[in-house]
């Protein structure tokens, strides 16, 4: 149910943001991919790209994550890092991982005026991070002021129109 949740999550943000969202098949899931989001549409001057997809890793979870230094810490299997900080791919992948409320309960409720799915998501990129000398996990630290928001995507969106390369999910 989380998974679904995250989905619906990203797909919301980029609907409203105006970009394409669609989700990966079996075989990119294989690869690390859970969903793409399609732009089409010059973001601002001189940027080097105006038709792009980015790769998309989802994450969801009910745990509160620890805070420290104005980041959120969570932890990845040492497979999903893997993929995550690699360079050898033309298209930059991101993290997305939505933060739930501890109780089930609360995290989608609706009335005829409102769909509320409580709490948010955060992204970061770990294109280019070191490998991990851990066996089964590594801890990635999200910056709070990577909302993934209408606002946040479109700035996200920007960096990599202007062929911005950057890793923020690591100490």
């Amino acid at each position: 149910v989380r998974a679904e949740l995250s989905y619906a999550y990203l797909h919301a943000v980029a609907a409203r943001a105006k970009f394409g969202c669609e989700c990966g098949s079996r075989h990119d899931d294989g690869a690390g991919v859970d969903a793409y989001i399609r732009v089409r549409e010059k973001l601002a001057d001189g940027v080097v790209f105006t038709d792009f997809m980015v790769e998309v890793q989802l994450k969801a979870t009910s745990q509160r994550p620890a805070h420290a230094d104005g980041r959120y810490s969570f932890t990845l299997k040492r497979e999903h890092y893997a993929k995550l900080i690699g360079t050898d791919n033309p298209l930059r992948r991101i993290l997305v991982v939505l933060f739930l409320p501890e109780d089930s309960g609360d995290w989608l409720t609706h009335s005829a005026d409102q769909l509320l799915l409580r709490r948010c998501a955060y992204w970061c990129s770990l294109r280019g991070a070191p490998a991990t000398q851990n066996r089964a996990s590594q801890t990635v630290y999200l910056p709070e002021a990577n909302v993934f928001s209408v606002d946040g995507l479109r700035a996200l969106m920007t960096r990599v129109a202007r062929n911005e390369v950057w890793c923020d999910g690591t100490e």
